[in-house]
């Protein structure tokens, strides 16, 4: 069943999120193949027979990191899994894959995460007319609101099924240039701009110990490269009619949480070429949702 899957694991250093995410993704998924990318840490990480491991002379992050690793990757689908994420099953991969082989133009299938006090994580995101994500579920108790599929605008990579082929056409999988960060919302936002589509999956949960690597980060790095990336992305990826919509108020967000943060975004380019099949007004008709303006004060105090 999982033969045409590739589970892609980036690590650098944690030994002890690593050896147990392996240890439940071998035992989950029998027969897929499991690839570890050691992100330059020290002392080098060891895997288990059987695990292909990839070596990174340097930290190349997440995005790069997993670049490296997806050379390796021999599936017709890639399950993008973090090192703090554990499998508790066969099931929450067997539905996404089966949702993507039933929905032939869904590139991407997010998992349902839970986090350590049980509560939601994001379940996948939209996109608000400001032009910054709504995190569907975020922090809420488990329910119906969860129960059913539904397309995002992105999915958190954390637990994720892509369609090889898709990521191809979309102008590959990550930015290098990112490092970390929103590298899973611009790869979807491609996605949609190519013709594919992205949607969260109710399944049974995946646990998500969120942020365990990030966490060894200094927060201002952390903001720094997030708002960067972000506008970085949408400098790329954006047209006339979400510039016209949230451009301001966009930009205006992400000085204001510069400011409050003390970092300034470093704005570059990093081109992904690929072909636009689908017209913004049709992403933004399937991805766009509206939350009440309490909303927003929340993302400031995160």
């Amino acid at each position: 069943m999982f033969r045409q899957i590739s589970v892609l694991i980036v690590s650098w250093g944690r030994p002890e999120l690593l050896g147990r995410c392996v240890a439940a993704a071998r035992r989950a998924l029998p027969g897929a193949q499991l690839v570890v990318v050691d992100n330059g840490s020290e002392p080098p990480l060891a895997v288990p027979d059987g695990v292909d491991l990839v070596r990174s002379p340097r930290n190349l992050g997440y995005a790069g990191g997993n670049n490296l690793g997806l050379a390796r990757c021999k599936g017709d689908f890639v399950l993008l899994l973090n090192n703090d994420a554990t499998l508790p099953s066969a099931a929450p991969v067997a539905t996404l894959l089966a949702f993507l082989r039933a929905h032939p133009r869904v590139a991407a299938a997010q998992a349902k995460l839970i986090l350590p006090d049980g509560t939601l994580d994001a379940c996948g995101e939209g996109l608000t007319p400001l032009g910054l994500l709504y995190h569907h579920g975020y922090r809420r108790p488990d329910g119906p609101h969860a129960a059913r599929p539904y397309p995002v605008f992105a999915v958190k990579a954390a637990c994720a099924l892509l369609r090889r082929a898709a990521v191809a056409e979309a102008g590959g999988l990550f930015r290098p240039r990112f490092f970390c960060y929103y590298e899973d919302i611009d790869l979807c936002h491609r996605l949609w701009l190519a013709g594919w589509e992205c949607w969260f999956v109710p399944t049974e949960p995946v646990r998500h110990d969120e942020g365990a690597t990030a966490r060894t980060l200094p927060p201002r790095t952390v903001w720094r490269r997030y708002l960067s990336n972000m506008l970085a992305s949408a400098c790329d990826l954006w047209g006339p009619r979400l510039w016209a919509r949230a451009g301001l108020p966009f930009l205006a967000a992400i000085l204001a949480v510069g400011l409050l943060r003390g970092v300034l975004p470093r704005p570059f380019r990093d081109p992904m070429p690929f072909a636009r099949r689908r017209p913004e007004r049709d992403l933004l008709a399937r991805v766009l949702v509206h939350p009440p303006w309490r909303y927003y004060l929340t993302l400031v105090r995160k």
